[in-house]
């Protein structure tokens, strides 16, 4: 699926090698591989300067996978006590709940629900007065999202681009 990303998503090529075991033995987290590939090829940034990919190798805050996660994890939490039907997942703890991977700029998260056996995609809306939900990889949802065959109804329709790119 990067593959085809790559071919709707133009950057100029950087690969980066990071040590993903040790960020994931650190935070017992399993990141999906179409994530890893994702930032070892095009590292943290934005698409359209819109949505932008958080990585665990950011050396920028507003970045970094990990510092996101302790901040939206901490908001969540307080969001829940007082908006509990809003909040009806579980952020991320012992393998399951909402994980952070990607920001809007206009507030929007994005989030993969680990379950069970599977992970889907979900999105809240800056104010998490409404959420989209994608059963599918996060490669998977930038492609048809990028390509126009997938809706998300939280992000401007202004969004894509006919030529779509992806910088720091």
């Amino acid at each position: 699926m990067l593959e085809k990303l790559e071919k709707i998503l133009s950057i100029e090529k950087k690969e980066h090698q990071y040590d993903w075991e040790k960020v994931e033995d650190s935070y017992e987290i399993k990141f999906p591989n179409d994530y890893k590939s994702f930032i070892e090829y095009y590292g943290e940034g934005g698409i359209n300067e819109f949505l932008w990919i958080l990585s665990p190798f950011s050396e920028y805050e507003n970045l970094n996978t990990i510092f996101k996660f302790n901040e939206m994890r901490e908001a969540y939490e307080i969001m829940k006590i007082d908006f509990p039907k809003m909040c009806e997942f579980e952020f991320w703890r012992n393998g399951k709940g909402i994980f952070p991977w990607g920001i809007t700029d206009n507030g929007d998260e994005l989030f993969w629900n680990y379950k069970d056996d599977s992970v889907e995609i979900v999105i809240f809306s800056s104010r998490y007065s409404e959420k989209q939900i994608f059963s599918c990889s996060m490669s998977e949802f930038l492609v048809d999202l990028l390509e126009k065959k997938k809706e998300c109804s939280i992000f401007p329709n202004d969004f894509i681009r006919q030529e779509n790119y992806y910088e720091l």
